[in-house]
């Protein structure tokens, strides 16, 4: 049924995922659909059990009786995957990505096949076998990358796994049995949100997040803004303050300097005189420890900057922060705002700064979201 859907009736579902029951009235404006065009659309879907009738209210709109339309959310069921360099972070979800059950355990066995069938035990262990599982998506970050054409099939480069140029969508899809989506982590936390997060109902908005690499993605006109493997590199790289810190790459004052999490833990042990974590660098700063809140406020003004550049020339007004990293940004938010403000030219309140939290359920969910979107949409 899903894949005979024409376009008019898959824009429907989209609206119903990310929106919540309506009724026909209200779909219909929404989607510049004729009354009947509509009913024409949705009753095969109601027939089948795609879509469901809830109870009898009165229309916000004409007020006439009426029963809204929505998702059978609960019959579908999909897995995220959340791939770092020593964990899997997994989760299954229903059409809404609700998360319905979640996991993670280290990495055993960095092969990719291997990798696949530890994916293919936490699904049985999560759902507990049952087969109900109708989609994949796995995400893979740092510099991980899914856009190598060979063959027709995209190849995956995952540095932080040991991967490269790894044939990864076959792979799952045998171990899993499902259609499989891979996408950059960071690209699916972006329309993860975009979807179900803070940027819903928002065509344009910008994601940012800081932790182990600086990562950024772009939403125009309720579409990602396709970027290369270079394009992600520079951003990390982007210069905040000339003559500043120095990265690992020789760049003086770039984000990466100031907002990873190593370069955190290093500028904070080097005048400590010891090795901290990053978690201990934010509870001493939080407990008013001078070295490592001036750390932190200082990198919290680097990240108002860079804020205040990515606002400024993608003229989005609304930034979301995400990441291992954000805490700080809630630690030194005073700072982070002041920092944002000056660079855009003294007007307070330009940008909204949406701060989320720090899960990495949130990130493998945006893998789950990525096959919601390929199932819904019949595209990657």
């Amino acid at each position: 049924m899903w894949d005979a859907l024409p376009d008019a009736a898959r824009s429907i579902v989209k609206e119903l995922i990310i929106h919540g029951p309506q009724s026909r009235t209200a779909l219909s404006r929404t989607l510049h659909l004729s009354t009947g065009s509509l009913t024409r659309l949705t009753k095969p879907m109601v027939d089948a059990g795609l879509l469901v009738e809830g109870d009898v209210v009165h229309d916000p709109v004409n007020g006439r009786p009426t029963r809204p339309l929505d998702v059978a959310a609960g019959e579908h069921r999909f897995l995220g995957l959340k791939l770092t360099a020593d964990r899997v972070y997994a989760v299954v979800t229903d059409l809404r990505a609700e998360i319905v059950a979640a996991r993670d355990e280290p990495i055993g066995d960095h092969s990719p096949s291997a990798v696949c069938d530890q994916a293919k035990r936490l699904l049985d262990e999560l759902s507990g076998g049952a087969g109900a599982l109708v989609g994949a998506g796995v995400t893979v970050g740092g510099n991980a990358r899914a856009s190598a054409q060979v063959g027709g099939e995209r190849l995956v480069d995952a540095p932080y796994l040991g991967w490269w140029q790894v044939e990864l969508k076959p792979l799952m899809e045998r171990a899993l049995g499902v259609p499989c989506v891979v996408k950059n982590d960071v690209a699916a936390l972006a329309h993860q949100h975009h979807w179900f997060g803070p940027g819903r109902g928002l065509r344009d908005f910008a994601l940012v997040t800081i932790g182990a690499g600086i990562g950024y993605a772009l939403i125009v006109h309720d579409h990602l803004v396709a970027a290369t493997e270079a394009d992600l590199g520079m951003f990390g790289h982007l210069v905040l303050q000339p003559g500043g810190p120095m990265c690992p790459e020789g760049h003086r004052g770039c984000a990466a300097a100031y907002l990873s999490g190593w370069s955190v833990e290093a500028t904070a042990g080097h005048a400590l005189r010891r090795t901290v974590t990053y978690d201990e660098v934010m509870r001493l700063a939080t407990e008013g420890d001078r070295v490592c809140l001036g750390v932190v406020r200082e990198a919290a003004q680097a990240l108002g900057r860079l804020i205040g550049h990515v606002a400024t020339i993608s003229m989005v007004k609304t930034v979301i922060l995400a990441g291992e990293g954000v805490e700080l940004a809630r630690i030194a938010k005073d700072d982070l705002a002041r920092a944002l403000t000056e660079n855009r030219r003294d007007v307070p309140g330009s940008v909204d700064v949406v701060i989320e939290a720090d899960d990495f359920r949130e990130w493998a969910r945006g893998g789950a979201v990525v096959a919601i979107q390929s199932f819904v949409t019949g595209s990657d």
